[in-house]
């Protein structure tokens, strides 16, 4: 378990990986946001791989509720693949063990639902000590009041509350290398 950490800071780089939380079929026709946080989980998906940054992916309970949608899947290459029936990632084991394996101390946390699976697992990662980021323009949850109650909730237990590019900034830091390129191609 990573050392308790103040409060909210700037994402880095060292240590840090990306989540996406369920973003399966099932769940295409009832979040009002779909197309935008697709959008946005894409651009994810190939800055992990820009940045060289672990990305985990998780699928709650796939024989019901569907695989990763095929839009997002083309770009996974790479990606350590979960799947969970608990509603918070941190209670299962191999996703605990996973985190461990790769030294991740910070999670940029994305997905869906946000007041069910991903509130979850950012209050068990706070409990846990990892600095916990939501990306809130990649998060969704069927009654868009819900995601404004999970946000505020989480901001209070002590995430931080971000956005896609805001984040990706964060972790390159600085222009001039061809890492901010490839970024910068993405977000415009």
């Amino acid at each position: 378990m990573p050392e308790e950490r103040p409060g909210p800071r700037l994402a880095t780089r060292n240590g840090a990986a990306f989540l996406i939380v369920d973003f399966q079929e099932r769940f295409r026709p009832v979040i009002p946001n779909w197309g935008e946080i697709l959008e946005n989980l894409i651009r994810i998906a190939r800055a992990a791989q820009v940045l060289r940054a672990p990305l985990i992916v998780t699928e709650q309970y796939p024989q019901g509720l569907g695989r990763t949608v095929p839009e997002l899947e083309e770009h996974l290459e790479g990606a350590v693949r979960l799947e969970k029936v608990a509603f918070g990632c941190f209670r299962e084991p191999k996703f605990v063990g996973k985190l461990k394996g790769l030294g991740v101390e910070t999670l940029l946390i994305t997905g869906i639902e946000a007041h069910v699976c991903v509130a979850q697992t950012a209050l068990q990662a706070l409990d846990e000590g990892y600095r916990t980021h939501l990306l809130a323009d990649a998060v969704g949850s069927r009654n868009g009041e819900h995601v404004k109650i999970a946000m505020d909730r989480l901001r209070g237990a002590g995430a931080v509350i971000s956005c896609t590019e805001m984040a990706l900034f964060e972790l390159l830091e600085r222009a001039g290398t061809p890492e901010f390129k490839a970024i910068q191609r993405l977000v415009k």
